[in-house]
């Protein structure tokens, strides 16, 4: 009888968890890209400040005064490193999006994200990174800056 009821229990439990795990929101409403995405930079890809300025609440940053996303209430993982705060800049012939991140150095954030040429134009304490992907397309990885609060960033940018 005891034996019954625990096999009883334990298909009623394996039952039940999908249902649960199917019942989760979704972090992002369908069709609003993330972060990551569009941040990669692949070639022939493309975004709009409203593509941008979804993502990031639907990733859980919030706008803040000034125009720039930070964490709401938790933090916002991001490549082995949480995001300190978020900016996007669309101006005619250029549009990027800059993530800076908190617990992630520059060199490990480049390994990650594929970026292997040195940025000898920086202007930064510690190597920053630059990859050209295609004609329009450039995935920078920037050394932090403790003053500014931030360990390394990256950056998509897209011109023409």
């Amino acid at each position: 009888m005891k034996a019954a009821l625990t096999v009883s229990l334990l298909l009623t439990a394996l039952a039940a968890t999908p249902a649960t795990l199917a019942a989760a929101p979704a972090i992002a409403p369908p069709g609003t890209a993330t972060p990551e995405a569009l941040l990669a930079c692949n070639p022939g890809s493309n975004f709009s400040a409203t593509d941008a300025i979804d993502a990031l609440p639907a990733a859980g940053l919030a706008k803040k005064p000034g125009g720039t996303f930070e964490p709401e209430d938790k933090p916002v993982a991001l490549s082995g490193g949480t995001i300190a705060s978020a900016d996007v800049n669309v101006a005619e012939g250029e549009k990027s999006l800059f993530v800076y991140l908190n617990g992630v150095d520059a060199k490990r954030l480049a390994r990650t994200w594929s970026v292997t040429g040195v940025n000898e134009h920086a202007n930064t304490e510690e190597p920053s990174y630059v990859k050209r992907v295609d004609k329009r397309h450039t995935l920078h990885v920037a050394a932090g800056d403790d003053y500014e609060g931030y360990s390394a960033a990256v950056k998509c940018q897209i011109s023409g």
